[in-house]
């Protein structure tokens, strides 16, 4: 059975909230919260979940990306929330 893009959403929205109970100074909790969503509708089709989760994390805390500079990736620049329908 092929895992489907939905699959894929959980799974970096799992890893995240891993990550960010983890984490101490991710900026703006609530706002990282729902970029989290937003960005979890935007993973690129060839991008894992993992490598998903790293790109979110490694924007979103200095102590996740260490001395790395804080560079949005491209997949994730102006994040808006999902429309539901």
């Amino acid at each position: 059975m092929m895992p489907t893009m939905q699959d894929k959403r959980h799974d970096f929205l799992w890893l995240v909230q891993l990550w960010m109970q983890r984490e101490r100074d991710v900026a703006g909790w609530t706002a990282a919260c729902g970029d989290a969503v937003a960005a979890s509708y935007r993973i690129p089709a060839d991008m894992t979940a993992r490598d998903a989760a790293h790109d979110f994390m490694a924007f979103n805390s200095e102590a996740f990306r260490g001395e790395a500079e804080n560079k949005c990736p491209d997949w994730m620049n102006a994040l808006q929330d999902p429309h539901y329908e």
